[in-house]
């Protein structure tokens, strides 16, 4: 007899054992039970998350002949175990993916006339109903307008922006979540216990977020590295799956803390193991999401299996890293992402993602957040007024000198904001205030932007320390041009616009 699938061995058969779709079980478990049934019904969100599924439970438990006080199934009457059997006479599934045309629409119509053979509703499950042609949908919507009593539609869809609003506005709509990362790993335990499968933890951790919060996805990939390994380990797991493993992870982050041609050498050799550049990012922005938690919060908040690996990869990093520099980098894989998306090629991508951050870390340290020991708060807020004292207790005010380094981060940080900036000065009043001088006043009000502000703010900080003051303002003088520089200006303009022009603003010869 062939292997059945787990994900068909282990879906759900009742309300009360649906994983991550709380919210949309009670409902319908409810409505069951007050006989509160709508006619029609739409079921949409991402594949594997449970939409068929609980379409057919809700199948059993509207013709259940000993339906529990919950609104769940009895599993045990001839109706139910005829729907388990694919055996029910009144319950109809559709794959509209392969029948979608207007003939299969026109039988369903001359069918729901029919009454019921053995239940009290005769249910329509229309798998992929998306997929149904505009001419199909018109030919349905005639049977959603005039609904007969014993007739229940679920349309299940990934795509529900492509169903006609007609059909939509007459139907009732379920929104089925992706499952987190916690609850697939907490049933892959489950399934590895019941099919007696040996399985590390982090193995199965990694299955889940391969998964990409789909349950059926889990499980058929489950199968696929016991069939190949016989177990499920952390390795078996990555060369199926062909997925960043803890090794992998730990050499590009090792990478990262050294040159180019390090970070280049293994990122290609990820590539032709097969990894795929989008779980390259999405692998490095977990790994530096869990390294935050692990400085900021503490090893307790991860399992005993992870504390090692995350203990090994931090080890590997500077110690003076201000948090908001971690999720500035998630953000900046994010972006990444997204631009794999949008058709730039996939290994340049993923390339100068990793390389600007391998040159964030290699910044000396006056040029990025340091935490002196502590970690820092992230910066928040910004305000070109604030007032803040110098970054070494030792010093009575900020050094000129130092005024550079301000330059030399923000333009490393943001090029646009640099353009502005690239043409002020620095000096220190009496106070010991921080006053950066702007040659021109229109540079000086795009700095009210907050995205030059906070860049500048960062920067000043950065070098001057928390508590730095420093204002903007205006008033570098213009130097005065030189007479000889008047006439040749205005010769040139006279050449071009020519000679019968009257110029104003030059100085009479």
């Amino acid at each position: 007899m062939a292997h059945q699938a787990s994900y068909r061995v282990y879906r759900p058969r009742r309300f009360s054992e649906v994983q991550g779709q709380s919210h949309t079980v009670k409902t319908l478990q409810e409505a069951v039970r007050q006989g509160r049934l709508t006619h029609a019904y739409v079921f949409s969100g991402p594949r594997g998350t449970g939409k068929t599924s609980v379409a057919r439970i809700l199948a059993k438990a509207v013709n259940c002949e000993n339906l529990g006080a919950d609104g769940d199934p009895c599993l045990n009457c001839p109706s139910c175990r005829a729907l388990e059997q694919g055996s029910h006479l009144d319950v109809i599934e559709i794959d509209a993916a392969s029948n979608r045309g207007i003939d299969e629409i026109r039988d369903i119509k001359e069918r729901v006339t029919h009454q019921t053979a053995m239940s009290p509703y005769k249910v329509y499950i229309i798998d992929e109903a998306h997929m149904l042609t505009p001419e199909a949908f018109n030919a349905f919507l005639k049977t959603l307008e005039e609904p007969l009593p014993h007739v229940l539609f679920v349309l299940a869809t990934t795509e529900a922006q492509k169903l006609p609003v007609t059909v939509l506005s007459r139907c009732q709509r379920y929104e089925f979540q992706r499952l987190s990362v916690a609850i697939i790993a907490d049933r892959l335990r489950f399934v590895a216990h019941e099919e007696h499968v040996d399985a590390e933890p982090q193995a199965l951790e990694l299955l889940a977020e391969a998964a990409d919060g789909a349950l059926r996805d889990a499980l058929s990939l489950f199968d696929q590295v016991v069939a190949a390994e016989g177990r499920i380990s952390t390795l078996g797991v990555t060369r199926v799956a062909g997925l960043v493993g803890l090794l992998e992870t730990r050499e590009l982050v090792d990478a990262l803390s050294g040159g180019i041609e390090q970070v280049v050498t293994v990122l290609g050799e990820l590539r032709q193991n097969g990894v795929e550049d989008k779980l390259i990012l999405r692998a490095l922005a977990r790994t530096f999401r869990d390294i935050l938690l692990y400085r900021s919060v503490g090893a307790e908040l991860f399992p005993d299996y992870r504390r090692q690996g995350l203990a090994e990869m931090d080890s590997l990093l500077p110690k003076d890293i201000d948090p908001a520099w971690w999720i500035d980098a998630v953000d900046q894989l994010a972006t990444a992402e997204t631009r794999l998306r949008g058709g730039f090629p996939p290994d340049l991508a993923v390339e100068l993602v990793c390389l600007k951050i391998q040159q964030q870390l290699h910044a000396p340290v006056s040029l990025r957040p340091t935490g002196g020991g502590q970690t820092p708060e992230p910066v928040l807020t910004s305000d070109p007024h604030r007032q803040i004292a110098p970054k070494d207790p030792e010093e009575a005010e900020p050094r000129p000198r130092d005024y550079q380094e301000v330059l030399a981060m923000v333009k490393r940080e943001r090029p646009s904001t640099y353009a502005l900036f690239e043409r002020t000065s620095g000096t220190i009043d009496q106070d010991g205030t921080l006053i950066v001088h702007f040659e021109f006043p229109a540079h000086r009000k795009l700095m009210d932007q907050p995205h030059n502000r906070d860049v500048v703010d960062k920067a000043i900080k950065s070098v001057f320390g928390d508590e730095a003051r420093y204002r903007f303002e205006d008033d570098v003088a213009q130097p005065a041009q030189k007479p000889d520089q008047v006439k040749s200006l205005k010769k040139s303009v006279q050449e071009w616009v020519g000679s019968d022009v009257s110029l104003i603003g030059f100085d009479q010869e």
